[in-house]
This record gives structure tokens, C-alpha cells and sequence, in this order.
């Protein structure tokens, strides 16, 4: 018997009593003794499952995280580095990663993946030294969005939450400039969004904003939208969908394995706009302001993959 740790959020809009029943049953059935860890509120997953590992001499074959994108990064946090393989049972709202990675949504078939030979061992990106992220982080009016986000809204609407927010941002966003710095070059852009992914699509496949990422290159995909006028940033959004945007003149697209340093430009003159301080988000979370320290965490997690 494999022993398997299952995370989950009792609370979280696609997880409810019924599917941990099942999700149980089919574990078992397949040979895997399985061992709960329910949490009720964002942060608790990653500090239950920390603190399990730290005091348990025997240490899980598997931890299987059930929900989505928000829990994901909780477990990712606490395992990155410990040669534990993470499972992935999708059901959350966005779901981003499970897309991206074609990762099963049938329970079933998502168990069936979780064998030796299927697990891959892949790069993190690292923020301020303190945080993981398994997709990415980027600043913007996208995070203006997710900033205003109700999680009431979000658990009834689901991806149309998302959406709706995105388009009010649009409208309502003033461009902020801000300064890139790698192997100590400073970049100088200005633009609705900024963003270090480790995965090629935002959101859902067919929004390839870093179309040559790759998870396991050990290299973090920067890419900006520098122009402030909608109409370009129309037509940027619109090529996303067929990978050419990364050709425009107001795109800024780079692969580095190196440092990076992105900070908000605060204007020289006490006249002139001043913007609050920027926010970050880190896998579909608001996580903290700018300035942000970024690095990747080459070969620092284990992860069952299709």
C-alpha cells in the first residue's frame, strides 16, 4: 500500500463530502492507504501539511492535492524539495495548472496517473526568497482584477467571476512604469502587465502569453506589455491566441536563468502621479506589493504529469 496524504478545502466550492467518498474509495481500491488533512481557510493546507512533515518520521509516498490553483501552491510550498511527489486531482475555479498540464478532471483517470512513471521533476520560481510558484507571478491590471475578486462571486460564477473582473480592470487600470533589472541591466518599460511564468498559458491553453516556456528548462519567461494605449493592448491580447504577440515591438519577451528584479518607477517630480504601490500575484493569489526578487528553483519538485 502507497502512503498518501490527501489535501483538500472542505470549504472550496468544488469539494464537498461526497467526492472525498469517492476519491477515498478509488485510492483504495487502487492500492493506496490514504490519511487526511481537511483544512477551512487559504494558508492552513500549506501549514498542516508542513508541520505533518516536519514531526512524522515515516513520510508519505504521495501527498494528493484535491481542488484548485490556490491549494495547489499551498502544497507545492511545502514540498518542494523534500522528493515527495505531489498528485493533482482538479477542481477548483480556474484550474489553471490542470489545463496547462492536461492533468485528468475525471477522478478516476487522474488516480490512475498517479504511478513511477509518471512523475517528472520540475523548476519553481522563487519570490523574495520566501514563496514558490508553480505557474507564475505578474503585476498589472490583472491583478486589479483579482484584487476586487468576491469569493462569493467567484464560487457561483466560476471562470465568468474571473472575466468580469478582467474587463472592468481593463477599462478602469491606469498604466503604472516600472523597472526591470537582470544580471544588473536596468529595463526600463511601461505597461498594463508584467509577468515570470514558468508555464506557457494564462488562465486556460489557448492564452499562450509565454508560448516557449517550459517547466523543467530551469529558466524563468518574462514578458511585458509596454504600450499604455487599449488598442495595442487589444491586439496584443487577441495574438496571445496565436503566439505571434511575442513578435510586436511594445512586447518585451525574454527566457533568463538569471536574478531579476522588478520595482515600480515612482515619478521625480511631487506634482506628478503617484500610483499606490503595485501588487503581486503568485498563481492566481494576491501575495504582496512591489518591489519582488525573483529567481528559479532549478529541479524542486516532484509532481505526478500525463
Amino acid at each position: 500500500m502507497h502512503k498518501t496524504l490527501l489535501l483538500y478545502n472542505i470549504l472550496s466550492g468544488g469539494v464537498n463530502a461526497r467526492l472525498i467518498n469517492q476519491i477515498l474509495d478509488i485510492l483504495k481500491s487502487s492500492g493506496f492507504s490514504a490519511e487526511e488533512i481537511k483544512t477551512l481557510k487559504v494558508g492552513e493546507a500549506y501549514e498542516r501539511l508542513k508541520s505533518y512533515l516536519d514531526t512524522q518520521n515515516i513520510k508519505p509516498d504521495l501527498v494528493i492535492a484535491v481542488g484548485g490553483d490556490g491549494i495547489i501552491n499551498e502544497a507545492v510550498n511545502a514540498l518542494a524539495y523534500t522528493g515527495i511527489p505531489l498528485g493533482i486531482i482538479p477542481r477548483g475555479t480556474g484550474n489553471a495548472f490542470a489545463k496547462d498540464r492536461k492533468i485528468p478532471f475525471y477522478v478516476k483517470k487522474a488516480i490512475d496517473g498517479f504511478r513511477n512513471e509518471n512523475i517528472k521533476t520540475i523548476d519553481l520560481g522563487l519570490i523574495n526568497e520566501e514563496k514558490y510558484y508553480l505557474m507564475m507571478c505578474s503585476c498589472g491590471f490583472d491583478v486589479k482584477a483579482l484584487s476586487v475578486l468576491n469569493p462569493s462571486l467567484k464560487k457561483k460564477f466560476k471562470i465568468l467571476a474571473y472575466i468580469y473582473h478582467g474587463i472592468k480592470a481593463f477599462f478602469t487600470y491606469k498604466p503604472v512604469e516600472i523597472i526591470m533589472k537582470i544580471n544588473d541591466e536596468n529595463i526600463f518599460c511601461k505597461g498594463y502587465f508584467c509577468i515570470a511564468s514558468n508555464v506557457r498559458s494564462y488562465g486556460f491553453p489557448m492564452a499562450q502569453i509565454a508560448p516557449e516556456a517550459s517547466i523543467d528548462d530551469g529558466l524563468i519567461d518574462i514578458c511585458i506589455f509596454m504600450s499604455k494605449d487599449k488598442i495595442s493592448f487589444i491586439a496584443n491580447i487577441l495574438a496571445i491566441f496565436v503566439k505571434m504577440h511575442i513578435n510586436f515591438k511594445n512586447v518585451f519577451y525574454i527566457k533568463t536563468a538569471s536574478e531579476i528584479v522588478i520595482e515600480q518607477s515612482h515619478p521625480k517630480s511631487p506634482e506628478a502621479y503617484n500610483p499606490a504601490a503595485l501588487k503581486v500575484q503568485v498563481d492566481g493569489d494576491v501575495y504582496c506589493n512591489l518591489p519582488v526578487r525573483l529567481r528559479v528553483a532549478k529541479k524542486a519538485l516532484k509532481i505526478f504529469l500525463p
